[in-house]
C-alpha cells in the first residue's frame, strides 16, 4: 500500500501536522488542517496546487515542504518559515473568498524568498538591521509595519507575474480597498498615522511596480487626503520608495534602503 502524502484534516490537534519521512519534491503542500472548524481543507488543497502549477510555470519551485492550516484570524492569511518547511496559515475569510489563490500566491513568494537567502527575508541580515538602523521606541510598531511591506514587495514580485488579466485586476482592486480602508482609520498619535500611511505608499506603490495604477488614479488623492487630515506629508515619498526598490539587492544595498526607509518616515513625524 503506497504512502498518502497529502493528508486533509479537520481536527484541532497538532499532532495531525505531521510531514511523512518519504517526501517527493513535487509533493510540496503535505497537509492541510483545517483548526478553525469550518472546511475548506480540499479547496485550499486545490488553490495551492493550482498556485504552485503557475510558479512552476515560471521556474520557481519550492524545495522544502509545506504544512497549511485554516485559522480564525483577522487578517488573510501569513506563512512561517522554518529552515526546513513552511506554514501556511489562511483564514476562514480567505477560504470563503474568490482572492484565495492570490493570498496563497503572495505567501508562496515569501517562502521562495526565504529558501532563496534574499535580504529581506535573510536572518542573518535583519541581525544587522537590528544593530545599524535605530528607530524611537514610539516608532517601533509603525517601523516594523513599514519594513513588512519591503517583504510584501519583494514577495509579490513573484506572485504578481503568476496571475494575469482578470486576476491581475482583482490585485488592483484588493490594494484599492486597502487604500480605502485606511482613509477611514485615524490612529492614536502621530506614529499610529505613520503606520497607515507607510500601508497606503505601499499599496499604491506595489501597483506602481507592475504597472497598475495610472497616476491621476484616484487612490492617490484618498492617500494624500489622509495625510494632510493627520498633519504630514508622506504618501507619495513612500510609494516612490516602495516602486523603486532595487529588484536584487545586496545586503548592505538592502540595510542602506532599510535606512533611507526609516529616514522618510522620521522626517514626516518631525514635519
Amino acid at each position: 500500500m503506497s504512502l498518502k502524502l497529502f493528508l486533509l484534516v479537520r481536527s484541532r490537534s497538532p499532532a495531525a501536522n505531521v510531514f511523512p519521512q518519504r517526501l517527493c519534491r513535487r509533493d510540496v503542500l503535505v497537509a492541510v488542517v483545517d483548526r478553525a472548524g469550518r472546511g475548506g481543507t480540499r479547496k485550499v488543497k486545490a488553490a495551492f496546487e493550482a498556485v504552485e502549477k503557475r510558479y512552476a510555470e515560471l521556474g520557481h519551485v519550492l524545495q522544502h515542504p509545506v504544512s497549511a492550516e485554516i485559522v480564525a484570524i483577522p487578517i488573510m492569511g501569513a506563512s512561517k518559515s522554518l529552515k526546513d518547511r513552511h506554514t501556511l496559515f489562511v483564514s476562514v475569510r480567505a477560504v470563503e473568498s474568490d482572492m484565495l489563490e492570490g493570498l496563497i500566491a503572495h505567501e508562496v513568494g515569501h517562502m521562495l524568498r526565504t529558501e532563496e537567502g534574499h535580504p529581506s527575508h535573510s536572518p542573518d541580515v535583519y541581525r544587522l538591521i537590528s544593530r545599524e538602523v535605530r528607530i524611537p521606541r514610539p516608532a517601533e510598531a509603525a517601523f516594523g509595519q513599514a519594513f513588512n511591506h519591503i517583504q510584501d514587495i519583494y514577495a509579490d514580485d513573484l506572485s504578481f507575474p503568476v496571475f494575469a488579466g482578470a486576476d491581475v485586476r482583482r490585485a488592483y482592486e484588493f490594494f484599492a480597498g486597502w487604500v480605502e480602508n485606511n482613509a477611514t482609520m485615524r490612529g492614536k498619535n502621530r506614529w499610529q498615522n505613520l503606520g497607515l500611511a507607510a500601508s497606503n505608499g505601499f499599496a499604491i506603490g506595489n501597483l506602481v511596480r507592475h504597472h497598475l495604477i495610472p497616476p491621476d488614479d484616484k487612490l492617490w488623492d484618498r492617500a494624500r487626503a489622509f495625510d494632510r487630515e493627520a498633519g504630514f506629508h508622506a504618501v507619495d515619498a513612500l510609494a516612490v520608495f516602495y516602486a523603486n526598490l532595487p529588484d536584487d539587492p545586496s545586503a548592505d544595498a538592502f540595510i542602506a534602503d532599510v535606512k533611507r526607509l526609516a529616514d522618510l518616515m522620521a522626517k514626516a513625524a518631525t514635519k
